[in-house]
């Protein structure tokens, strides 16, 4: 899963006004994702049960996707990830 799935910010307030700036938030946002997905692979040996966690993990997603970023964003967001999985 180590690619980076684009998103539009353009509806968030985005004050990094450099490329610097983005390439910088760009390379947080890899490493929290990366972060993220080893401790709910983790979670997921511990507890035996790869489903649950994955609604659970998914459920957040969406439901703090959408407040931020507006349902069809969020919507598309989910559909790239699809493709990507898919793709690999």
């Amino acid at each position: 899963m180590g690619q980076i799935v684009k998103l539009n910010f353009s509806c968030i307030n985005d004050n990094r006004n450099t490329n610097y700036e983005h390439k910088v938030y760009e390379q947080k946002l890899i490493r929290i994702r990366d972060d993220i997905e080893d401790y709910l692979r983790q979670v997921s040996v511990n507890e035996k049960d790869e489903l649950a966690v994955a609604l659970a993990a998914g459920r957040y997603a969406a439901m703090k996707l959408a407040q931020l970023t507006g349902e069809n964003d969020t919507k598309e967001f989910f559909q790239d990830c699809i493709k990507t999985t898919l793709s690999n």
